[in-house]
């Protein structure tokens, strides 16, 4: 289907998508450079809200996360939406978003780590409210 400026709508997604991608990139690098010794932080807050905003808009809008068979958030489809170089913090996205109950239950607690979890609403600034109130333990 073609758009009235005569770009298709998959040019269009795409463009999206990899606007998307580069706006999460830079989340999760400002977020690493953040931290004192460049280790993982533990702290969602500490992240700026702009960029967190940014990767969980990517993350509800992605068509490999909200179009796959089942549809939901897993590490393996977060680190997939990362740059190479921070897909290390995948793991660590897929956390923030469990502990901010923004995901919906897994069928069973076997599950939890091992399914895909769509999130539980479509508003991505309570999304970003949620993730940022929460505090995780120290590694």
């Amino acid at each position: 289907m073609m758009n009235p400026d005569g770009r298709d709508s998959l040019i269009d997604a795409l463009m999206r998508a990899l606007d998307a991608t580069h706006a999460t990139t830079i989340a999760v690098a400002s977020y690493r450079a953040s931290t004192d010794d460049g280790s993982r932080a533990s702290d969602p807050s500490l992240l700026s809200i702009e960029h967190l905003e940014a990767v969980i808009a990517l993350l509800a809008s992605a068509p490999t996360i909200v179009a796959a068979t089942p549809p939901g958030v897993t590490k393996g489809r977060i680190a997939a939406l990362l740059a190479p170089e921070e897909r290390r913090h995948a793991g660590l996205l897929m956390e923030w978003l469990d502990r901010a109950g923004v995901l919906v239950e897994p069928r069973s607690e076997a599950l939890r780590w091992r399914e895909p979890r769509p999130f539980c609403s479509n508003d991505i600034a309570w999304i970003t409210a949620q993730v940022r109130s929460v505090r995780l333990e120290a590694p």
